[in-house]
């Protein structure tokens, strides 16, 4: 609230009517330029607590519509995007290849079920070495696995070491 009013109870009455600041006149413009870049960042620090999901080092944060993998920025398609958030969502859970469509490219698409697998392939080279302590080939390194059959899945943990 910007207002020439600087008496104590006009500052009262106009946060209890939902000011979230109060500056009277005369003011500075450098410094209500940053009053409001304050403001600003809390608005967007704010949000929902499902914004941002983090599971095998692999962190999606929807609002801002950035991937980094292990710190890493990738840089994803809207279709890989949304494809990568629906298998981090439910770690663990087998897709098909129609789900992954559906979530990914959106229901009435018509496209052939084999460019979900392109589209994995491709998020595989994206998101790198996998899983620290894996050969390069070694399929136990695959953070998007396949499940035979069926179609893929986000790991969900890590296996234990047997014994």
């Amino acid at each position: 609230m910007i207002t020439a009013k600087a008496e104590e109870v006009d500052q009262i009455e106009g946060f209890a009517k939902g000011a979230d600041d109060y500056v009277t006149k005369p003011f500075n413009n450098k410094i209500l330029l940053q009053r409001v870049k304050a403001l600003l960042r809390r608005v967007e620090g704010a949000g929902d607590p499902g914004d941002v999901i983090e599971h095998m080092g692999v962190k999606i944060d929807r609002i801002r519509h950035r991937i980094t993998h292990n710190g890493k920025k990738l840089d994803l398609t809207p279709t890989e995007f949304r494809l990568l958030e629906c298998m981090v969502r439910q770690p663990g859970r087998a897709f098909s290849r129609h789900q992954l469509m559906d979530a990914a490219i959106g229901e009435g698409q018509i496209v052939l079920e084999r460019t979900i697998d392109v589209h994995v392939k491709t998020l595989r080279r994206k998101l790198g070495e996998g899983i620290e302590g894996y050969g390069e080939d070694d399929p136990d390194a695959e953070l998007i696995e396949t499940v035979r059959g069926v179609g893929y899945r986000f790991r969900e943990a890590m296996k234990a070491e047997l014994v």
